[in-house]
């Protein structure tokens, strides 16, 4: 099953009906290989003389980090973009120069969420890591 399908199949599990301009959405979503925002999907949709209004656009990608099918990434400057989200547990670094987001898996802090969630008493469901530096394409060389 190709991604397009199985995110279809997912939402329509899930009970969100598919509409055409839902569909638009989620075919654009995966032709994208690199960070995009909201903006840049909505563009392009209406480039392709698409009817998906941007609120769709908006309220679709919702969904979708909500299904756990795309990542939502801040960006330094505070705005976010989106990424398709591989399986299992990630982290991102994010490029402050470019943009560019790499997916991470290995993170180490179950013993700081073991040692908060005993000290507060606080039960600790979820953690969101993102780290921020400039890229190797993007580094300026040092002489």
């Amino acid at each position: 099953m190709d991604d397009e399908a199985r995110i279809l199949s997912r939402m329509t599990d899930s009970g969100f009906r598919i509409t055409t301009p839902r569909r638009d959405v989620v075919h654009a979503v995966c032709r994208r290989e690199e960070p995009f925002s909201a903006d840049d999907l909505y563009d392009e949709l209406r480039t392709f003389d698409s009817r998906v209004g941007r609120a769709t656009v908006f309220r679709t990608l919702d969904v979708l980090v909500g299904l756990r099918l795309l990542d939502r990434v801040h960006r330094p400057d505070g705005s976010h973009c989106y990424v398709n989200a591989g399986p299992g547990h990630r982290h991102h670094l994010i490029c402050s120069e470019c943009g560019t987001v790499v997916e991470f898996h290995d993170c180490n802090v179950d013993d700081l969420v073991a040692s908060l969630s005993t000290r507060t008493h606080f039960r600790i469901e979820s953690h969101w890591l993102e780290l921020y530096g400039t890229c190797e394409r993007c580094q300026v060389p040092v002489n």
